[in-house]
């Protein structure tokens, strides 16, 4: 195994082991008995250890969902097994994978990690444009100084766009940029809101995928129906409405057979629209750090390019 794989590996070691301690979202305990339960005719879920599970045609549990999803676009590597700027991807059947995939091919790939430290795809899709290799991770602030989330000691730099007001216990979106070697540049770090603990219940993470009515289906889910009281709310508390590739909390509950009951979904916006790293929007290429060995090319929303342009960066692809 090479240096560059090495490094990232570890990246779900530590996410794997701490990820039952971050992405909890506020909930008042009765509402949990108020749920509606998960109506789908495709699949059967269950909550079993803080992940939500599908059941497949041949009868066996999978994860769907956990406390803990990963984004990852860089250089496809191999397909068998799956591998991506040095990291290697589980899949599965319902795993979506473009057609035609092959090695050198740029991609971007989402999915959740597991409690034994897999990263299990649901996503595996082809992009157009020619960016450098990032991942993006969210997870609970534990220290600021040094700047310690999941419990992971990030090498922030007086280049990392760093949002006011971010304290201890905060959930945090970070950006990571991986460059040669095996070493990364944190970007950005941004605040997600305030969450706390659920007693009886799980958050898990999760991608909306598509929207009809009522009918929801997150990436790697089988659609789901919801009740209509089922909370849906924006990280600031205010009433939300869902839509195509918006990262969600979910809150589930399991019910007396063993089935899912959803009681509350929170949009995961930032709160400040032009803070860096914004999870919406219309994305921009940029020139991170033009001076340093030509720079890195990088794919960000609209709202982050001003924070971008005043620490250095240049509009477009880098040459």
């Amino acid at each position: 195994m090479n240096t560059r794989s090495k490094s990232v590996i570890r990246w779900p070691l530590v996410v794997g082991y701490l990820g039952m301690v971050i992405l909890l979202v506020a909930c008042a305990t009765s509402e949990a008995g108020n749920a509606t339960q998960v109506s789908t005719e495709r699949a059967a879920l269950h909550l079993d250890n803080g992940a939500v599970e599908m059941l497949d045609e041949n009868g066996n549990w999978i994860p769907v969902g956990g406390e803990t999803t990963f984004e990852i676009a860089g250089e496809l590597e191999s397909t068998d097994p799956w591998m991506v700027t040095g990291n290697t991807f589980a899949a599965r059947e319902s795993t979506h994978v473009d057609e035609g995939l092959e090695a050198g091919d740029l991609v971007k790939v989402k999915g959740v990690i597991l409690e034994d430290a897999t990263w299990l795809a649901s996503t595996i899709e082809r992009v157009a444009e020619q960016t450098s290799p990032t991942i993006i991770l969210i997870g609970k602030v534990m220290s600021i100084d040094p700047w310690v989330v999941n419990g992971m000691t990030l090498n922030v730099t007086g280049d990392t766009l760093i949002s006011e007001g971010i304290i201890p216990e905060m959930i945090v979106r970070v950006e990571i940029l991986l460059l040669e070697a095996g070493t990364w540049e944190v970007l950005s770090i941004v605040p997600l809101g305030d969450f706390t603990d659920v007693p009886g219940c799980a958050t898990v993470t999760a991608t909306v995928a598509a929207v009809n009515g009522n009918e929801i289906r997150f990436e790697g889910w089988p659609a789901i129906t919801l009740g209509s009281d089922v909370k849906i709310e924006n990280d600031g508390g205010g009433e939300g409405t869902l839509s195509v590739n918006q990262v969600v909390l979910i809150v589930v509950c399991a019910s007396e057979n063993g089935q899912i009951m959803i009681t509350h979904i929170v949009i995961l916006n930032t709160r400040d629209n032009d803070a860096p790293g914004d999870g919406g929007g219309e994305k921009v290429l940029i020139c991170h750090m033009p001076d340093k060995k030509g720079g890195h090319t990088l794919s960000i929303s609209a709202s982050a390019v001003s924070a971008h342009l005043g620490h250095g960066d240049k509009p477009g692809p880098c040459p």
